[in-house]
């Protein structure tokens, strides 16, 4: 696959997902094509709580599954371990370079083996505000790493990713926040890197209104910092241009405007 018209058609079936067994058979597929017939997008909050509290998107067999709960393997998992330590894709042969497997790790794996999951490429998925998270693609035979399966991978996952939380969410009714205009377009050229100053001069405001309007954007979404911010508001589809949104005079709704006093 890689980068080109079949990658993109595969991250616009991920994106338009409107089920989680849509989003599931959109990431098998891409998995498929790439040599992977196994895929396993998974928070890490513990399989027992994943029905009410975290997103599992995965096509391994419902035999392995049972076994991997049945004996608790979410507290323990390798992968997940490691995959809390970096910030790139890793080869599961890497496994042993950062932890060292006990026994009960040792038997999960030699479990998986009996399913074919035995060769495997995991990518780590952090976002403020959600627990972590991994996509894992895994297959029989050995794994010909090369820095373009390893950039697919780690595209198909994210974008996976982001439209797992957002049925996630929808299916045990989070409310989504939303951003005013102005908001939207202030958090958006922070994730760019934009200074208050910059924010400022380019949407034509005040520096002191720039920062009213990231504090309440803040304020609407819980957090404390810039970053969790532009996390979440991505993740919520959120972040927009600064110049969308408006009508044909530019102007700004009741909403968008300063209260004083």
């Amino acid at each position: 696959m890689y980068i080109g018209p079949r990658l993109r058609a595969v991250l616009t079936r991920l994106n338009t997902a409107s089920s989680t067994e849509a989003l599931r058979d959109g990431l098998v597929d891409a998995a498929g094509q790439m040599g992977f017939p196994y895929a396993a997008l998974v928070q890490h909050g513990g399989l027992p709580r994943l029905v009410e509290h975290s997103m599992a998107v995965t096509n391994y067999p419902d035999e392995f599954v049972q076994f991997y709960i049945d004996n608790h393997y979410f507290v323990s998992d390798p992968v997940y371990d490691v995959s809390q330590q970096l910030d790139r894709p890793f080869n599961w042969d890497e496994i042993t370079n950062f932890i060292e497997l006990a026994d009960h790790q040792k038997a999960l794996f030699n479990e998986a083996r009996r399913y074919g999951i035995v060769h495997g490429i995991t990518v780590p998925l952090h976002i403020p505000s959600e627990s972590y998270a991994s996509c894992s693609f895994a297959r029989p035979e050995p794994i010909e790493i090369t820095p373009s399966l390893m950039t697919t991978l780690q595209i198909v996952a994210g974008f996976a990713f982001k439209a797992g939380l957002y049925l996630h969410h929808a299916m045990h009714g989070r409310n989504v926040c939303r951003l005013t205009r102005r908001e939207a377009e202030c958090t958006a050229l922070i994730a760019i890197g934009k200074t208050d100053w910059e924010i400022g001069q380019i949407l034509g405001i005040a520096q002191t209104t720039v920062r009213y309007f990231i504090t309440r954007a803040k304020q609407r979404y819980g957090v404390f910092r810039r970053s969790e911010l532009v996390a979440r508001a991505i993740v919520d589809a959120q972040v927009i241009r600064y110049d969308q949104g408006k009508d044909s005079k530019g102007t700004e709704s009741a909403d968008d405007k300063p209260k004083h006093g």
